[in-house]
C-alpha cells in the first residue's frame, strides 16, 4: 500500500467517530424531547412588552434536564411570495430540548416554572400554543 493511501485510510478511521453526531451523555432513551411555545402578547407587537417576556422567560433555562432554551421574538423575514403556511403573527417563542420524557414532563410540574408562568409570564400574554415533540 502507498504512502497516500495509508494516510488517507488513517485519516478515514481517526475521523469516522468525530462524524457521528454525539449525543450528550444524560441522553436515556436515546431520544431529545422539544418543547416549543408560540406566544401572542397581550400588547401585541410592542418590543417592551417582548423584551419583558424574553427576560422573565431565560429563568426557565435553568431547571434541571434542560438541554436548551432558545427564546427570541419573531424573524423579520422577507419573502418573494406571501404564503398561508407561514404564520408570523405571533411575537415571541420558546423552543426547549430536554435529555429525557421525564425531564420535559417535570419541568413543566417544576415549582420554579409555576412561580415564572404564573407571577411574570402570564399577565403579558393574549394566548399561545404548545407543541412538543421527540427525536
Amino acid at each position: 500500500m502507498n504512502n497516500k493511501k495509508l494516510v488517507f485510510l488513517l485519516a478515514a478511521l481517526v475521523a469516522a467517530p468525530l462524524a457521528q453526531a454525539e449525543r450528550p451523555a444524560n441522553i436515556v432513551d436515546g431520544k431529545k424531547y422539544h418543547h416549543v411555545v408560540v406566544i401572542w402578547l397581550k400588547q401585541h407587537g410592542d418590543p417592551e412588552a417582548r423584551r419583558k417576556y424574553i427576560e422573565g422567560s431565560k429563568r426557565l433555562s435553568r431547571l434541571p434536564g434542560v438541554l436548551s432554551y432558545d427564546i427570541g421574538p419573531v424573524a423579520d423575514i422577507k419573502r418573494d411570495k406571501p404564503s398561508a403556511s407561514v404564520d408570523d403573527s405571533f411575537d415571541v417563542a420558546v423552543s426547549a430540548t430536554f435529555d429525557s420524557k421525564e425531564s420535559l414532563e417535570n419541568y413543566s410540574k417544576h415549582p420554579e416554572h409555576g412561580k415564572v408562568i404564573q407571577e411574570v409570564l402570564k399577565p403579558l400574554v393574549d394566548r399561545y400554543k404548545v407543541y412538543d415533540f421527540t427525536e
